[in-house]
């Protein structure tokens, strides 16, 4: 559970401090921080979606594996 919660606040904290370490403190020309921002958003969806696939997936194998052990205890 502490893993999860680490997980979490990492991926919503983490795309703060890069962007902020990506925008100089002096004007010199080139500034990153709006792509680098940009960047971080589309990697939270991507995790979003990641999570959703993954327990969609488990949910769908443990489904399974109960329905074969299932199949195996009527066979005894």
């Amino acid at each position: 559970m502490g893993a999860l919660l680490g997980a979490l606040l990492a991926s919503w904290l983490a795309p703060k401090g890069i962007a902020w370490y990506f925008d100089p403190p002096v004007n010199i020309g080139v500034n990153c921080r709006e792509a680098t921002e940009w960047s971080m958003s589309r990697l939270l969806i991507a995790q979003f979606w990641g999570l959703i696939a993954g327990v969609v997936g488990s949910l769908g194998v443990a489904t399974l594996f109960r329905r074969k052990r299932a199949r195996m205890n009527q066979d005894l």
